[in-house]
């Protein structure tokens, strides 16, 4: 039980992604539950699962922009 009330910390960044015609999009991606004392090997593989989501993420971002641009070219 004692596990439950233990401090955590959550580590976050952000990045702006340049669309260009001054369009931008930002992309948001955070680690949570960090516990103290925590290693570079406790937290490597958060970090590779996050760069999974991350590239998913990016992947999506990219297509929508590919189509809202091409739906604005047709118009």
């Amino acid at each position: 039980m004692a596990d439950e009330h233990e401090a955590t910390i959550t580590v976050s960044m952000s990045r702006k992604i340049n669309l260009g015609n001054y369009e931008s999009a930002d992309v948001f991606v955070s680690i949570s539950g960090i516990k103290a004392g925590a290693t570079p090997e406790d937290i490597a593989p958060l970090l590779v699962s996050g760069k999974f989501g991350w590239d998913l993420a990016r992947e999506a971002l990219v297509d929508q922009i590919r189509t809202t641009r091409e739906k604005k070219d047709a118009a």
